[in-house]
């Protein structure tokens, strides 16, 4: 059966992440209830990726993040369990396991799939702690785990949060010295990067080599792993031994974003910086599914905050063509995280990623200041987003 749009118009969300949701969101504050929007997503629930490093080191359970995103129906949102089977981005028609539908936006924020498949050995012998259901299986190897040679592998590039691998490493610092256990654990990152966090400069990069150092993590660059094998990490030009091996896997755009076209031969959606827009009228795609290619040729980060911005700034664009009026002020490629530097402390990382010749990126001091607001930055999109109080989680 084919839904097409209602008479006062319909904006379809393929994706109910970080991105997804803040078009949802913020659209239906910008124009009247007469527009549907329609939010369709294959999963019930909402988690926040920071939430999976906190489950594994016993910083905070996965189920006290985990929102259910019919709750967006108390902003006059529809959403609907489905799995997207085709895109049709000249007609803005989606197919999904149950139906067809027509919009008159269509918004892509389906995000990027870890593919460890890539990568011989990754997924047999490695965890992966980007894929939520592995962290319960990594959380009891980590509790059986008695000292000895943990390795955290990032196997593929660009993938989501590129700090989170540097984060995992320092959390796993903290809660091994918490269990008496890190005087006899080596600790080692490798990245097939040249550098650590390449979108942070050569200066950020050395920055976050000396917590690192200061904390007894070993860190490699320029290592591209081959395969993984039981205990073993083989690269192009040597080898590492390890008894638990963490892998950051490559990571790809689902099938059917591909099989739509709109990657246009390439590996991610192309879209235009300042707006989001794809070369095909009326459609839209943000966060991980995208690639932005900055000044110095790097593509803009795959974060949550990133995707919220451009979700915000999709929303804006919409609502202008729905009541004809000016565009909105382009995106300006600014935006933060928090880097988790422990359990408890936190640095502020700051960019204007659109600046050329090459992005500039600030870090702040390492502070619990900076880790609390990690915490509400958490606290105040739940809240917003499905209403969800301190009582609620």
């Amino acid at each position: 059966m084919t839904h097409p749009p209602p008479a006062g118009r319909r904006t379809l969300v393929l994706g109910g992440g970080f991105g997804g949701i803040t078009v949802a969101v913020e659209l239906r504050q910008l124009v009247g209830e007469e527009h549907e929007i329609l939010v369709l997503d294959h999963r019930q629930h909402f988690l926040m990726g920071l939430r999976k490093l906190w489950a594994l080191v016993g910083a905070g359970g996965l189920e006290a993040g985990r929102q259910p995103r019919p709750a967006l129906e108390r902003h006059g949102i529809r959403f609907l369990r489905r799995e997207v089977t085709a895109i049709d981005p000249a007609t803005r028609r989606v197919t999904t396991d149950q139906e067809t539908f027509e919009a008159d936006f269509l918004v892509v924020a389906l995000g990027a799939e870890p593919r460890a498949d890539l990568v011989p050995g990754l997924a047999e012998h490695a965890y992966n702690v980007w894929d939520t259901d592995d962290v319960p299986a990594l959380a009891d190897a980590l509790d059986r785990f008695d000292g000895g040679r943990i390795a955290i592998v990032i196997a593929g590039a660009p993938y989501p949060c590129p700090p989170a691998p540097y984060e995992c490493g320092m959390l796993l610092d903290d809660h091994l010295r918490e269990r008496g256990l890190r005087d006899r654990t080596t600790l080692t990152v490798t990245t097939l990067q040249p550098m650590l966090l390449p979108n942070a400069g050569r200066a950020g990069s050395t920055w976050l080599g000396e917590q690192l150092t200061a904390r007894g993590i070993a860190f490699r660059v320029g290592r591209a792993v081959e395969r993984v094998e039981p205990g073993r990490i083989v690269y192009a030009e040597t080898s590492l031994e390890a008894d638990l091996v963490i892998g950051v896997p490559p990571h790809r755009p689902p099938a059917v974003v591909t099989a739509s076209g709109l990657t246009a031969g390439g590996p991610w959606v192309a879209v235009d910086p300042a707006t989001l827009r794809t070369t095909h009228p009326g459609v839209f795609a943000i966060g991980d599914v995208t690639q932005i290619k900055l000044a110095n040729g790097l593509p803009l980060p795959k974060a949550g905050l990133i995707a919220e911005l451009e979700g915000r700034q999709v929303a804006a664009g919409i609502a202008a063509a729905v009541r004809g009026t000016a565009s909105p002020p382009p995106f300006d490629g600014r935006a933060f995280c928090f880097i988790e530097m422990g359990k408890t402390r936190a640095t502020l990382v700051e960019g204007d990623f659109f600046a050329t010749p090459e992005p500039v990126v600030a870090l702040q001091d390492v502070s619990a200041r900076h880790a609390e607001e990690k915490r509400r930055f958490e606290t105040e999109r739940l809240a917003r987003w499905f209403g969800a109080g301190e009582g609620d989680r």
